[in-house]
Order: C-alpha cells, then sequence, then structure tokens
C-alpha cells in the first residue's frame, strides 16, 4: 500500500498549486507598489521581500510541473522567502494577523515537507550524486 504523498507526481502538483497560489495571493501587493510607489522598486528590501518570492514562488511552480531540475531548488527558495517575508511583515495586528501568520506558516511548513519527500527528491535527483 502507498503512504500518502509517496506518489512524486501527486506531491510535486499540490506543491505546484501551493506556490501558485501564494505568488497569486502576494501579486496584490506586488501591483500596489508598482502603480503606487514604483520608486520603492529601487530599494533592495522591496525588491527582497516583494518581488523576489512571487518570481521564485512562479518560477519553482513551473519548474516543479515540467520536471526541471532547477524546479526544486528555486520551490525551496520561494518557500523560505515566504516564511521570511511573513515573519517580516505579517508581525502583530491582532487576532486575524495572528491567524494569517499561523496559516501562512503552516502551509509554507507543509509546502518544504512535500518538497523533501524522498520520492520527490528522487524525482529532481536532489541528494544524489
Amino acid at each position: 500500500m502507498m503512504r500518502q504523498f509517496d506518489d512524486p507526481d501527486q506531491a510535486v502538483s499540490i506543491a505546484a498549486i501551493f506556490l501558485f497560489i501564494g505568488a497569486a495571493l502576494q501579486a496584490p501587493q506586488l501591483l500596489q507598489i508598482l502603480f503606487t510607489e514604483a520608486s520603492a522598486f529601487a530599494e533592495p528590501l522591496v525588491l527582497l521581500l516583494v518581488v523576489l518570492p512571487v518570481v521564485t514562488a512562479v518560477a519553482g511552480g513551473y519548474g516543479l510541473l515540467k520536471g526541471k531540475r532547477w524546479g526544486w531548488p528555486v520551490a525551496l527558495v520561494a518557500a523560505v522567502l515566504s516564511i521570511v517575508q511573513t515573519l517580516l511583515l505579517r508581525a502583530g495586528g491582532g487576532p486575524l494577523g495572528a491567524l494569517s501568520l499561523l496559516l501562512s506558516l503552516l502551509i509554507d511548513g507543509f509546502l518544504i515537507y512535500l518538497l523533501f519527500r524522498p520520492s520527490v527528491r528522487a524525482r529532481f535527483g536532489v541528494g544524489q550524486r
């Protein structure tokens, strides 16, 4: 009997869906900055905390779905950037902010769990010499 998420196709598809949803949820913030404060893109912190997580999430999801070897590390970087962004930008905000923070961290943690499943790592040749 196969355990849940041992099928690499299923785990990769779920991970890519989470990456695309995360990028879609961050897109309004990115568009707001683009159209209201375009000069903010010159700031390295804005690029690191707003632009880079969206770009890496889309690229990582695409790479995972297409089975590209580079998709695994890019998806992992996207998850880590999302965790950093969550901890830095969503701290505080009352009970709803705390719930959003917890949900975001749980989703990112689950994404990292999926990426480190042995079947997914083997599919992308991670940890093999």
